[in-house]
């Protein structure tokens, strides 16, 4: 594995375990239980939400001493081969401060039938939300001739997820959050146009939600779907989907978006230090910084289906490149504009509130005020979960 790799070359002597504790839930709910005796780890993994959470409670060490040590941190230079979303990502406006780095990251893109397009008359992917409203109609009046799945035809199958939200906010111009973290903002008029955009879709029937998980992916691949919209990460997925399915040509792009160029929703967990002793802080940061290594990043890339946060690994993933062409392509979507979800504690509850949000009102519920109480009640949890 990369961490014996790691043990054995490094040249101070440092040992790393590595120890799997399930999921991105399973792991935070461990090291919250864990926080009041201090039985923690050196180092793990978090989303910025979670290490915000760790951070209002004193145990995690903010990583800019570290990046900007003459010794042991980056040069001007290094920082510059990091895509911008990377290096903005882990800035937590609570604190002021970095508290995690970002080895690999994914982002929500648009998956699309290409044959199934040309069918319907269009000679490429919908830029705008008002094209993709019209491709999707057409397609929910007109299957796809090399479908092999039984069922209505669909223009969108989509799931319910407040990444997803995050995506269609973005793509309009719109945020979570506001800049400092101080307030949820996504009551807004770009807020108010999602979720009615998804609502007049479902209404008139060229939409609807997946009916089992991971019913987006395989309404794909059966041709039952023209277009679904989920992370990059899901990539062999949906290949093998439609390789078992329908087996036509499809491709991704990035969402459609009202604003003049495309702004994705582009995340990933990073890895965060615990407080424990200066030695074995520096130990951790000497691992965390050979993870980040362009080699390293492009052997977890080529393995994991992750994008690496650095420019100078795509040199080293050309091989993978010509095997994988929409990794490829996707790949080129990182140095685009982004949203950046909430980097704040009281998040993960915010996120449920969205989902319940959005089954509302798909469900017939009034726009307006479910996003105003959703957003209110969004604003309670970030108060709660504040630094004190």
């Amino acid at each position: 594995s990369m961490i014996d790799e790691f043990n054995r070359t490094n040249e101070w002597g440092i040992t790393v375990q590595g120890e799997s504790q399930g999921g991105y839930g399973d792991l935070y709910k461990n090291i919250v239980a864990g926080i009041p005796a201090h039985q923690l780890p050196s180092m793990a993994v978090a989303y910025q939400n979670q290490a915000a959470t760790y951070a209002g409670q004193g145990v995690l060490v903010a990583l800019d001493p570290y990046v900007n040590s003459p010794k042991w941190g980056y040069t001007e230079e290094e920082l510059n081969d990091f895509f911008p979303i990377a290096l903005a990502a882990d800035y937590l406006p609570q604190f002021d401060a970095r508290y995690g780095w970002p080895p690999y990251k994914s982002m929500e893109v648009m998956y699309y039938n290409e044959d199934w397009l040309k069918e319907l008359g269009y000679d490429g992917p919908p830029e705008t939300w008002d094209e993709f409203a019209e491709m999707a109609c057409a397609a929910a009046e007109n299957p796809f001739s090399g479908a092999t799945g039984e069922g209505q035809s669909y223009g969108y199958v989509y799931s319910i997820d407040a990444s997803r939200f995050a995506t269609f906010v973005f793509s309009r111009g719109g945020n979570i959050i506001n800049k400092d973290g101080t307030e949820y903002v996504f009551n807004g008029p770009e807020g108010l146009e999602a979720l009615n955009f998804l609502k007049d879709l479902v209404d008139r029937g060229c939409a609807r939600e997946q009916t089992e998980r991971y019913g987006d992916q395989s309404d794909f691949g059966a041709g039952l779907s023209l277009f679904t919209i989920g992370s990059i990460s899901g990539l062999p997925y949906y290949k093998n989907a439609v390789d078992e399915g329908a087996g036509f040509s499809w491709s991704v792009n990035p969402p459609p978006h009202t604003t003049p160029k495309p702004r994705l929703n582009i995340y990933g967990a990073s890895q965060s230090i615990f407080v424990s002793s200066p030695e074995e802080q520096l130990a951790a940061w000497i691992f965390i910084k050979w993870m980040s290594e362009p080699e390293q990043q492009a052997q977890w890339a080529s393995g994991t289906g992750y994008f690496p946060t650095r420019q100078s690994a795509a040199d080293l993933l050309s091989d993978y490149f010509e095997e994988h062409p929409i990794y490829k392509k996707a790949f080129t979507f990182m140095s685009m504009d982004y949203g950046i979800e909430s980097p704040v504690a009281g998040y993960d509850e915010c996120r449920s509130a969205i989902s319940e949000m959005l089954t509302s009102v798909l469900g017939g519920a009034d726009t307006e005020s479910e996003l105003n109480a959703t957003v209110e009640a969004c604003n309670e949890y970030l108060q709660e979960a504040a630094p004190q």
